[in-house]
């Protein structure tokens, strides 16, 4: 199973180094696949990350525009006739071509945009044409799947270029609140994980044929 770390590390200087190395590094302490980075110290602070994603093939997502209601405080603030979240993606551009790959033509370079905001998740993909979007905010925060999906572009067999996250609305269902056992507790998570997986089944298809 491939392993994504959701840590939103991000420091300076030799910290981030350290970070990178427990993380993404050959020797990490901690191994991961992918992590999620968190870029609001500046673009310098990722570039550790980056440097051992590209040497040790891994990835690494890094936080653009949060799914909670308050992200709109800093990341949609404007910065010279552009909201700050679109200056964090446009800023990334060149860490997407240095971890471009070669056979998929996506980039290990990804971004977390959440479900809550579809419109600002569409701005990003113009920006980063082929970084992967890590989709947070689908079910429990609200985030319909529709919205899931709509960074998402046409590939060969459908949609594709994103991860949709559900954690809570799946792992602690309505329907569970009833369970007095571990089998009742079961049948509501995977009830959970079938409606999800229809839904965001029905969003692809429906978006797919609408293109």
């Amino acid at each position: 199973l491939l392993v994504l770390l959701d840590a939103k590390r991000g420091d300076i200087g030799s910290t981030a180094e350290g970070y990178a190395a427990a993380y993404l590094g050959r020797d990490a302490v901690l191994p991961a696949d992918a992590l999620t980075a968190n870029p609001y110290l500046g673009f310098d602070t990722l570039e550790p990350f980056v440097t051992s994603a590209r040497a040790n093939g891994r990835g690494l997502f890094v936080l653009v525009k949060t799914s909670n209601p308050g992200s709109g405080d800093l990341q949609d603030r404007e910065v010279e006739g552009e909201p700050l979240f679109l200056r964090v993606a446009h800023g990334m551009a060149r860490s997407e071509s240095l971890l471009l790959g070669s056979k998929t033509g996506w980039s290990s370079l990804g971004v977390v945009c959440g479900a809550t905001w579809p419109d600002q998740a569409r701005r990003v993909r113009e920006a980063l044409p082929r970084s992967l979007f890590l989709v947070p905010g689908y079910g429990a925060q609200g985030g319909s799947a529709s919205a899931a999906v709509a960074p998402f572009v046409p590939g060969p067999n459908g949609l594709e270029g994103g991860i949709v996250n559900s954690s809570r609305a799946i792992l602690f269902p309505e329907s569970a609140k009833g369970a007095t056992d571990a089998h009742a507790w079961e049948q509501a998570v995977e009830g959970a994980l079938e409606r999800a997986i229809g839904e965001l089944g029905n969003a692809v298809q429906g978006t797919a044929d609408g293109a």
